[in-house]
């Protein structure tokens, strides 16, 4: 599958990986920041209990993020701040 930044992605981890984006804005809306800004800035210092939220849902290994991860969520968030939105990663074709 091929993605906003140009990356390809297997379809099933694009689909997990964004069932688990969804249910994080949901529950966790700073740990969804957080995985933003991580992935956005791989030096980024995940804030409080964060790293643990984003373990549990396999988005965060070691306080980082796999690269497959990383391009679903940068192909997949536009914007910044409180500005931020969640939409499909796929590019349109």
């Amino acid at each position: 599958m091929k993605l906003k930044n140009g990356s390809e992605e297997l379809d099933g981890l694009v689909g997990v990986t964004m069932m688990s984006i969804r249910k994080l804005t949901e529950t966790h809306p700073i740990a969804f920041y957080e995985l933003v800004m991580l992935a956005r800035d791989p030096k980024h210092k995940l804030f409080g209990n964060t790293s643990q939220i984003l373990s549990n849902l396999a988005l965060v290994t070691n306080g980082q993020v796999h690269d497959s991860i990383r391009n679903i969520v940068l192909s997949a968030v536009e914007g910044s701040g409180m500005d931020m939105t969640l939409g499909s990663p796929v590019e349109k074709v």
